[in-house]
């Protein structure tokens, strides 16, 4: 199962046991479309509740769920009733998430989280009198660098950015002919000719720090289709294809450097990642800066390139 499933699946559960602690006898249909999950799915949530509870694990610390004629009941699960207790560091954090929330443009109308982040502010013992007590400054994010970038592509003009490589930890300035903006998968992507690298990359926004537009026109292939690279983050492009496994240290950041479309964690930690590359060389020449952490290429032509274009480099130094 994907960490975002079992991310659902957990927050699914969160909010039924309350429900069905409240509600005693509840019918197992009843919590299906309350909760929007299919049947199966919701029995198999409920069983998996019966192997939680407190520390110790015994049986009697575990949650006890029955079912009585289809309806359910929950016991020995009391700790769900009342509601939960912030830290004043917990409160605080979510307090600066909701103000950065709240500072969206597409959030201006947003009174429910206006009105909520009123009474969180008060209960952290901020009042009027005495000012904000609490101030929360937000940097411009992937939102503001979305206006910068569609008025450069508006436009056709060239982009200066500073980006963070997720592979090196480095902010670099970058100077960018930018194509297109793809999105996919939660997240927007810039797809452009970096003068940087001299190499067309494709980058993600909110590891965009700053975006600025120059005076400099953009060149944009005549034959750029944003709808090819769509399929890059789907794998529906029809493009040559790659896969292989990378060590865990690698796979911590691989996935938000380069744009992966399958990946499967092995019993012994390694991930199977499988991406569309834009050519064989495009390809060597990532195997050969992955180097001792990455095995098991598929297809071997690929795997052979590699090996050549390290010979080559190795040649070269000698």
């Amino acid at each position: 199962m994907s960490e975002g499933r079992l991310s659902r699946r957990l927050q699914r559960i969160l909010l039924l046991l309350p429900y069905a602690i409240k509600h005693p006898g509840v019918g197992v249909d009843e919590l299906s479309i309350k909760f929007g999950v299919k049947r199966n799915e919701l029995l198999e949530d409920l069983r998996l509740v019966f192997l939680c509870g407190l520390p110790g694990y015994g049986p009697g610390d575990l949650i006890d769920v029955s079912f009585d004629d289809d309806r359910v009941y929950v016991r020995m699960a009391d700790y769900f009733k009342a509601p939960f207790r912030l830290t004043p560091a917990e409160a605080l954090a979510l307090y600066a998430g909701g103000q950065a929330l709240a500072a969206l443009p597409e959030m201006s109308e947003a009174e429910a989280l206006v009105r909520a982040l009123e009474k969180l502010r008060r209960a952290l013992g901020c009042n009027d009198d005495e000012g904000p007590g609490v101030e929360v400054l937000v940097e411009g994010g992937a939102g503001s660098h979305l206006k910068a970038l569609n008025e450069a592509l508006e436009r056709a003009k060239r982009l200066r950015i500073e980006y963070l490589s997720a592979s090196t930890g480095e902010l670099k300035t970058r100077d960018i002919d930018p194509w297109g903006l793809v999105a996919s998968l939660g997240r927007w992507y810039l797809i452009g000719h970096d003068h940087l690298s001299s190499e067309e990359r494709t980058f993600r926004v909110d590891r965009i720090k700053s975006a600025e537009v120059l005076d400099e026109d953009a060149e944009v292939p005549d034959d750029f289709d944003p709808d090819r690279y769509k399929g890059v983050f789907s794998g529906d492009s029809g493009e040559p294809s790659i896969s292989f496994e990378i060590s865990p240290d690698i796979s911590r950041w691989f996935e938000d450097y380069y744009p992966v479309y399958s990946a499967t964690t092995l019993p012994d930690g390694w991930t199977r990642v499988e991406l569309i590359v834009s050519g064989e060389h495009w390809a060597a020449s990532l195997l050969v800066r992955l180097g001792a952490g990455v095995r098991n290429v598929e297809p071997a032509g690929m795997l052979e390139a590699a090996r050549a274009l390290a010979a080559g480099i190795a040649a070269n130094y000698r």
